[in-house]
């Protein structure tokens, strides 16, 4: 983020802060993750700031989905 880069985010842990997606012209928190739940959802339909009205890049819902945490089995095998 300090050279430029303005929607890095770590994935894969358990990071709020880390994982969260930061309005790039107020710095609010408009995307809050933690692993793979969505917290805080800051974003209006349009895609931009509930907070300033920045824009944020990406393509966006009205509302985040309910998707979340969930397992799906795998079955590893050797190949034959």
């Amino acid at each position: 983020m300090k050279t430029g880069l303005r929607y890095v985010y770590t994935g894969n842990v358990h990071d709020p802060e880390g994982q969260s997606t930061l309005c790039p012209t107020c710095g609010q928190v408009v995307i809050e993750r933690d692993w793979y739940r969505l917290g805080h959802w800051g974003l209006d339909a349009a895609g931009a700031c509930a907070n300033c009205g920045g824009r944020v890049a990406g393509h966006f819902r009205g509302r985040p989905g309910d998707w979340g945490p969930r397992r799906v089995p795998v079955r590893l095998a050797a190949s034959p």
